[in-house]
């Protein structure tokens, strides 16, 4: 019996089947990496909303507070004597301790408004927003004696109430402090607070300073940042990075009814000396996503609340910067502590 021949594959089959293999592969790693891409930049895009509804959060918080001074009107706010001068404060501007509720500052060009802020940190042109209240919690006055650095508030219901270190708690005038009742109705302790928002220039400062600041080594996200009084000094506290411009308007009450006659920006309300009748604060902030997207472009204007006589500020993006997309939020907040009255 003759045997069969058995036949294999050609060479040039081989490299045919190689050939289109290989065309196959690099299809499905295409659609492997884009897919990769765009579920980066739609992840990134959930980031920023959570990102704006903290930021929101944490602004809305400090302004509700503001201007909450235990039962007593700002007006009838004082500060003692024996309070010393933070050694970095934020005069003349605005001084760290103050009975003034919500006082802004409009941005303009790289210089920041603030003594207390930085050069190299602030970002340009970005809007800067100082709250100043009385803590929500009472303290017994042997806990504040003991405090040999921190502020708080003395408060008698519907009188007055006086800013003053916790240890010379015993050294205030007789009618808001009497050693043999130390702490009765309604006279109560606040923990006094200061804080001051704005933008900063980076997200990651330069630690190896001795005072750490953004400079060449840091990052260049812009960061929403704030100051918080802690003990006799302001401490710098990074909250959500990419808010790229923060821009406010203040709703000033003209008639004394409580409520909003007229938006104005910074500059106009300390102009007229309004900050005791601004009852609501309107912020834009403009947020932008983490995750860099190289084949998208973002050329849009953005109109940003907080211009003068209650117009817009225009924002355009910065061309090193147009491949981050970008949301623009815009919220409104009352004073409560000035609508009540």
């Amino acid at each position: 019996m003759r045997r069969v021949g058995e036949r294999g594959i050609t060479l040039i089959e081989m490299m045919v089947a190689i050939t289109v293999g290989l065309i196959l592969i690099a299809g499905v790693v295409q659609l492997f990496v884009s897919n990769k891409k765009a579920y980066r930049v739609q992840e990134a895009a959930n980031v920023l909303d959570e990102n704006a509804r903290y930021a929101a959060n944490q602004l809305e918080y400090h302004l509700r507070m503001a201007d909450h001074w235990g039962g007593v009107k700002a007006s009838d706010v004082t500060v003692d004597g024996g309070v010393a001068a933070l050694a970095a404060d934020c005069k003349p501007a605005s001084p760290t301790i103050s009975a003034t509720g919500v006082q802004g500052f409009d941005g303009a060009g790289a210089n920041p408004p603030l003594a207390c802020i930085p050069k190299a940190d602030y970002a340009a042109d970005t809007d800067v927003v100082a709250l100043h209240f009385a803590g929500p919690l009472r303290i017994d006055s042997a806990t504040v004696q003991k405090d040999a650095t921190g502020l708080y508030v003395r408060a008698g219901v519907g009188r007055r109430a006086m800013i003053f270190d916790g240890e010379d708690i015993a050294k205030l005038p007789g009618d808001l402090y009497d050693p043999a009742k130390p702490d009765p109705d309604p006279i109560a302790n606040y923990g006094y607070n200061a804080v001051v928002y704005f933008i900063r220039g980076c997200a990651n400062q330069d630690l190896t300073l001795a005072t750490p600041v953004c400079d060449a080594k840091s990052d260049t996200t812009p960061t929403l940042t704030r100051l918080v009084l802690s003990g006799n000094q302001l401490v710098q506290e990074d909250l959500v990075a990419g808010v790229e411009q923060m821009q406010v308007s203040y709703g000033v009450d003209t008639n004394g009814d409580r409520s909003v006659d007229r938006y104005e920006n910074a500059t106009e309300v300390t102009g007229a000396n309004d900050w005791p009748n601004v009852v609501a604060v309107r912020l834009s902030l403009l947020v932008r996503n983490p995750e860099l997207d190289p084949v998208f472009t973002d050329t849009a204007t953005y109109q940003l609340l907080g211009g003068a006589g209650g117009t817009t500020v225009a924002v355009t993006p910065a061309a090193a910067v147009q491949h981050y997309h970008r949301k623009l939020f815009n919220f409104t907040v009352q004073i409560r502590n000035t609508t009540r009255g």
